[in-house]
């Protein structure tokens, strides 16, 4: 009985070290950031940062990617150029799309969002194995249609601004429309600690609900959620996917 007994204990301790090993080599997924100098971008970047993933980050300037972390690794590249997005996206897990930008003139179809979304689908349609790419789209597409959206905000037609949301409508259209690996993740109208052109004030609390179909509305009917908590949503659909080939949204 004794020598049964030692044989047990050396084979709970051979598994315990084998566990062991194998956590201790366990790696992070290898995630793309496009738009990581953004100032929801950058949340995103060292949220999955903080979680011990790979992160890549993207500009046309790299040099403004200052993250201080070994794994993290800017380069340059465009969003829009499929050759680039090819390349760079090549052998990622997810791919995650921040852009926010009118791509120079009011046509929503010229918009960074649409043009980022094309680039993806032209990418990978038809390829068996892909990363996952998940973008950043806007709150009002979750009104569906061009006609709802404009009957819940004022978008007066040849706006800088009516350019970039009805680029993410056409985004989502895009995505809708192909076979790849695709979420779009749409963020609250109100995004606390995140205003265009200034720094970002994250205050994580790790909690939110997910909706397919509706803005999520608190008990005062306020639809919001904090940035860090919006990067929280991002890396946790690029780690564990559960919305593949759907848009979804969060809120408090």
């Amino acid at each position: 009985m004794k020598r049964i007994g030692d044989m047990l204990c050396r084979s709970s301790l051979l598994l315990l070290l084998v566990a062991s090993v194998g956590s201790a080599d366990a790696k992070g997924e290898r995630i793309v950031i496009y738009g990581a100098t953004g100032a929801i971008g950058g949340v995103i970047a060292q949220e999955a940062l903080s979680r011990g993933d790979t992160v890549i980050g993207v500009a046309r300037d790299p040099t403004k990617l200052n993250i201080n972390d070994p794994n993290y690794k800017a380069v340059a590249g465009d969003v829009a150029d499929l050759d680039s997005f090819k390349r760079i996206t090549q052998g990622a897990d997810a791919v995650i799309i921040s852009v926010l930008s009118h791509g120079g003139n009011e046509a929503p179809e010229n918009s960074v969002s649409a043009r980022a979304a094309k680039v993806a689908v032209e990418a990978y349609e038809g390829v068996a194995v892909s990363p996952h790419v998940i973008q950043i789209g806007g709150a009002p597409t979750m009104y569906e249609t061009r006609e709802a959206m404009l009957a819940h905000m004022h978008l007066p037609a040849g706006s800088p601004m009516y350019g970039i949301i009805f680029g993410h409508l056409i985004a989502l259209q895009t995505y809708r429309a192909s076979h790849i690996r695709w979420t779009v993740l749409t963020p609250p109208l109100d995004i606390q600690g995140w205003k265009m052109g200034a720094p970002p004030r994250p205050h994580r609390t790790g909690k939110y609900r997910v909706s397919t179909t509706a803005l999520v509305q608190d008990a005062d009917g306020h639809n919001a959620i904090n940035v860090a908590d919006l990067a929280v949503a991002a890396v946790d659909e690029a780690e564990h996917p559960r919305f593949i080939g759907k848009r979804f949204t969060v809120g408090y």
